[in-house]
């Protein structure tokens, strides 16, 4: 058999090419002890609001090389509100999101103090909405060692996979015969551009996984 490994930082409500990309793999593991990096969308991300890309941020106190599972929730910020009522406003009349409106909520009342176990919840959540019945499995549980390249290399040969999913273009970060010298070969991964049906008259990519589960429902088709 030839295992398939993929590895991505976890990400507050990601976008669909996370959950592609999960699907593609055998085993799927969120680098969750790796430094967490500001502006990224560890801690943000985008749904659509009256016909725009709106953007959604959970405040949290940065530490520089910090690991992201080390983050904590700036909750002097009322940010749970916001985000609940402005997702709430954004997706009220899209077709499926009050399948699963009433569970969302649940989530977004209970008390956040990590970044990384609220992304993680809602993580699971939409696993579970999806009936994605693959683990998450957390690099910090895995007891390999190592930094960048050398920690994807042993997190491959913890599963003992022969491949690694990477997007194209991406080998100036991940050097190809670098996976070689270990018996490690690359699967390349693209994003998918197909369009779907969403409120209002333009079709806006690259939201969060929010927006497709409310509009298309728990059929994931990518």
């Amino acid at each position: 058999m030839t295992t398939t490994v993929g590895c991505l930082q976890p990400a507050y409500l990601p976008w669909i090419p996370f959950f592609e990309r999960f699907l593609k793999c055998d085993y799927f593991v969120l680098l969750d002890d790796v430094d967490y990096s500001k502006h990224k969308y560890q801690n943000r991300t985008y749904v659509k609001m009256n016909n725009t890309k709106n953007l959604l941020t959970v405040p949290v106190h940065y530490k520089l090389k910090l690991p992201i599972n080390e983050i904590k929730i700036d909750n002097t910020k009322n940010w749970k509100k916001k985000h609940y009522e402005s997702i709430a406003q954004a997706y009220s009349k899209s077709k499926f999101f009050s399948n699963f409106q009433s569970d969302l909520e649940k989530i977004y009342k209970k008390e956040w103090y990590s970044l990384f176990y609220l992304n993680l919840e809602l993580m699971n959540f939409f696993k579970s909405y999806f009936n994605i019945k693959k683990e998450l499995y957390l690099s910090s549980k895995l007891s390999v060692v190592g930094n960048g390249n050398e920690k994807l290399v042993n997190i491959c040969k913890y599963f003992d996979a022969k491949y690694f999913v990477v997007k194209k273009n991406t080998e100036d970060y991940h050097p190809k015969e670098y996976f070689n010298k270990y018996g490690i070969d690359f699967k390349y991964h693209e994003n998918s551009d197909i369009e779907y049906s969403q409120i209002g008259n333009t079709f806006i990519p690259n939201l969060s996984i929010l927006d497709y589960a409310a509009n298309k429902g728990n059929k994931f088709i990518f």
